[in-house]
């Protein structure tokens, strides 16, 4: 049957004239695809290649004028460094404004502009590229007008709602806005199939932005950065679809999202408020903080992200309360994966022990990470002893690994805590090497005591552990 099926596709193929390969299917030749499907194919390339395709052929030359991406960058445009570009903005505006002209009544898919807003005589001009956008029934919309030193520069391009329309509102669906003002009309209703959105150094309120992200009812990609609203980020509105969210480097007093589904959080920045409470099935959390004090970050945590499966804290200026959190009732009921990175200060060295507050929260945990850095823990013989703290089972516990280990004794009771506690307990790995916590030795000669600290790791864990647990110390 299949040779017989194979016979007549060949020979059909014959009498039509096309070639014919070694297992008897025609030979489809790149340039016979759909010119739909070519476009979408050459469109993935980096603009300067795709221009490049138009010496190929008179098809080709054709071709690359229409294709639905079109990115101005400006320094690509310009030809010039990114410091000298305000010097070339009229001629940028000419060299989109030619493009553009040659794409008049075409669906261009993706419009991509990117230049520094410098100069008020962009204004009329981005007006127009947005309206040639909007007739275009452009998807994927980015004005990046962020300057290098935006810090320097108070007035944003006003973002024009009054040239959306239904139609135009209702197929975007990827959005990128940097330095850029927002303020809505209060009949705006979102945009209703936005799937990606990045919003950068924005000039909005947090009523406004509220009211933006609330009507947003399909986004599933969120970042949010440098964004001074000096209020909270609180949106109320269900986003039910929303996936991802990253919010960084903004004047922020609370953040609040009601984002069902949301699997992936990250935050850089102050020490706020987080509330995901609704958040059941977020799978990662990345919290790095500029400062906060350990315990505050922990009760924090535990109210806003209870449902959190895999978390990882960074503090840069990290402070250290002497208490243990006995009295917090509250759990990680799904936290599997740990990871801390913990800056001891001088003032602090006496203190490290008082970190296993966090594991006391962390009933069901799996793997255990702990990056120590600080070089004023260097075999510190300061602190409590791990009998001040009691027992505390870490039933589900199989792997911990520690870098920075300078064989203070904080870190000694601390391990030691661990593995008494943890019978589970199949690997744990020490890293007493200075590279894993990228810092410098200050104090010249032979540099630290990496030896000494190995000898007390071993000799103190040597006793401790089980023998059917891989122990390695480097």
């Amino acid at each position: 049957m299949t040779n017989n099926l194979t016979s007549q596709e060949t020979r059909s193929c014959h009498a039509r004239g096309e070639a014919i390969s070694k297992n008897g299917r025609p030979i489809i030749r790149f340039e016979e695809l759909p010119r739909d499907v070519l476009y979408t194919i050459v469109s993935k390339l980096p603009p300067k290649e795709f221009a490049r395709t138009s010496i190929l052929s008179s098809e080709w030359r054709c071709m690359w004028s229409a294709c639905p991406r079109l990115t101005f960058d400006g320094v690509a445009v310009c030809k010039c460094d990114r410091a000298e570009l305000h010097q070339h903005t009229e001629k940028f505006i000419h060299e989109v404004n030619a493009v553009l002209q040659k794409h008049h009544g075409m669906v261009v898919e993706t419009l991509e502009v990117r230049i520094d807003f410098v100069d008020s005589l962009l204004v009329h001009h981005l007006n127009d590229w947005v309206a040639f956008a909007m007739s275009s029934r452009t998807k994927n919309l980015t004005l990046d007008l962020k300057p290098k030193k935006f810090w320097e520069y108070n007035d944003r391009y006003v973002f024009p709602f009054k040239l959306l329309d239904n139609g135009s509102i209702s197929r975007l669906q990827h959005m990128q806005l940097s330095f850029v003002s927002l303020k809505p009309p209060s009949r705006f209703r979102g945009f209703p199939n936005l799937r990606k959105l990045h919003i950068q150094s924005l000039h909005v309120s947090n009523k406004d932005l509220e009211h933006v992200l609330s009507h947003c009812c399909n986004l599933v990609w969120l970042r949010i950065d440098r964004c001074d609203l000096n209020d909270e980020l609180t949106v109320d509105g269900s986003l039910s679809h929303l996936l991802y969210l990253h919010v960084e480097c903004c004047k922020l007093t609370k953040i609040k999202f009601h984002a069902v589904s949301l699997a992936t959080f990250q935050y850089e920045g102050a020490f706020v408020p987080i509330d995901l409470s609704h958040s059941s099935k977020l799978q990662n959390a990345y919290i790095q903080l500029n400062e906060a004090v350990f315990q505050h970050v922990l009760t924090s945590l535990l109210v806003g992200l209870p449902n959190v499966q895999n978390l990882t804290l960074r503090i840069h200026w990290q402070h250290l309360e002497k208490q243990w959190l006995w009295d917090n009732p509250r759990k990680f009921s799904h936290l599997r994966h740990l990871q801390l990175f913990m800056f001891s200060h001088p003032k602090d060295v006496d203190k490290v022990l008082y970190s296993v507050s966090f594991l006391r929260a962390t009933p069901f945990i799996e793997k255990l990470e702990v990056h120590f850095t600080g070089f004023h823990l260097w075999l510190a013989n300061v602190g409590p002893r791990r009998q001040d703290f009691g027992h505390c089972k870490y039933n589900y516990l199989k792997n911990m690994c520690i870098t920075g280990f300078k064989a203070a004794r904080g870190q000694v009771e601390f391990l030691l805590h661990v593995v008494e506690n943890a019978p589970a307990l199949e690997n744990v790995t020490i890293n007493t090497n200075q590279q894993a916590s990228k810092e410098r030795w200050p104090y010249g000669g032979s540099g630290p005591p990496f030896e000494e600290a190995k000898r007390i790791a071993i000799t103190s864990l040597s006793v401790a552990l089980p023998q059917n647990v891989k122990f390695c110390v480097i």
